[in-house]
């Protein structure tokens, strides 16, 4: 008799232990669902001052990295206009020069 008294017993606890397992699963899972629920700025709202001062931080470098972006393509642009204002000059230059070249000195040379 004391066998099957010992089996029962043990059936009873794993029994136990199953129910306590399933029931962690499932706190777990309740919570993993309630903290995706919760909506994003009702976190942020209490979050320490050094988390406000980062992000003011983060905003302060983005604003800077955006106007030095900018800074740069102006210059840039600047610079290409100037490049091609001095090309057109030279060619401009150079193709009055060919013509009067043209014109003028290899006109003497045929006579």
């Amino acid at each position: 008799m004391n066998s099957p008294d010992k089996k029962a017993r043990e059936l009873r606890h794993k029994e136990q232990e199953l129910r306590k397992r399933e029931q962690e699963i499932r706190l777990r899972e309740l919570e993993a669902e309630i903290d995706r629920s919760v909506p994003e700025y009702l976190t942020s709202k209490y979050q320490e001052p050094d988390s406000q001062v980062n992000g003011k931080l983060k905003q302060w470098r983005r604003k800077i990295i955006a106007a030095a972006q900018f800074t740069g393509i102006v210059i840039a642009v600047i610079v290409a206009v100037r490049i091609a204002s001095w090309l057109a000059a030279a060619l401009i230059v150079g193709g009055i020069a060919w013509i009067a070249y043209k014109m003028f000195i290899e006109e003497d040379r045929r006579s």
